[in-house]
């Protein structure tokens, strides 16, 4: 009995790592190439007081992952934060961070692209140059006048920077902050 209920548990491990990397290379291949790569927790702090996080205001994460900055701005800085984030497991272990933490927020299982923003105060994003880039019309479209943009490592091609921040003088890109004003 005792080795049948070992032989489950290591089948039932093996099933769910293998449901977790698949949903992290249908993440790949849903994002157009862009790798699960969560925000430096040393550089939360930084990311959000570049941005002027304010209580009450809304923050958005596009390609939230795991929710941990999201987590941050709520619990130390007030905010009300919203996350999109196209990858199961991401998202899946977002769901349980925030349950553990207890911070009220919302995390969407959806692409950023078709979700309305229109609401954000602050939109933070940590996404690779050509996503970053084609975010551009959208954030011009839907943000409010005042809203702020805050890019971690890769700025916009076209907008300048009203501010920028660097945490890392170790590493060309990783550490710098990139903030916008819509």
């Amino acid at each position: 009995m005792g080795v049948l209920i070992f032989l489950f548990v290591i089948l039932t491990v093996i099933i769910i790592v293998n449901v977790l990397a698949g949903s992290l290379l249908v993440g790949l291949v849903q994002t157009g190439g862009v790798p699960f790569v969560s925000t430096p927790k040393q550089d939360f702090d930084a990311i959000l007081q570049a941005a002027e996080i304010r209580p009450g205001e809304k923050i958005y994460d596009l390609g939230c992952g795991k929710g941990n900055l999201l987590i941050r701005a709520v619990k130390k800085y007030g905010a009300q934060a919203v996350g999109y984030e196209l990858a199961l497991w991401p998202y899946v272990w977002a769901r349980w961070k925030i349950l553990l933490s207890g911070a009220k927020m919302e995390i969407h299982l959806a692409d950023f692209f078709k979700a309305d923003i229109s609401q954000a105060d602050v939109v933070f994003c940590y996404l690779m140059p050509h996503i970053v880039n084609k975010l551009r019309d959208k954030l011009k479209k839907e943000l409010k006048p005042g809203s702020r943009v805050v890019c971690y490592a890769f700025k916009f091609r076209d907008w300048l920077p009203t501010r920028e921040v660097i945490t890392n003088d170790d590493n060309e890109e990783l550490g710098k902050i990139f903030v916008y004003k819509i």
